[in-house]
């Protein structure tokens, strides 16, 4: 019977938790079976993090679902991302007046 212990997202086949490296080499077969780009577990942490911060989702929201203690932590990981975005919106926004005038 499945064992849902912490809501976790890797598990064994009932629930229990499993063993980072297993997650990471089952990871890495996959990869190498579907003849996708080498990226690794962690790359898509940072990914996921990276669109979060582009689609303007507030940065409190991105540090909790990451895990951090505090907003500061992803601020500072994901400085490039923000400014990125921030750049984006500028763009926007100056085309939006530029088109006015």
């Amino acid at each position: 019977a499945w064992e849902d212990v912490d809501g976790r997202v890797f598990t064994t086949e009932l629930g229990a938790p499993i063993f980072p490296d297993s997650i990471t080499a089952w990871f890495s077969k996959f990869i190498a079976r579907s003849g996708l780009p080498k990226v690794t577990v962690h790359s898509l942490r940072h990914t996921y993090a990276s669109l979060m911060i582009a689609d303007g989702t507030p940065l409190v929201v991105v540090s909790k679902a990451l895990g951090h203690a505090q907003p500061s932590t992803t601020a500072n990981i994901y400085a490039h991302v923000m400014e990125a975005a921030d750049k984006k919106n500028a763009d926007i926004l100056a085309d939006v007046f530029l088109k006015k005038a």
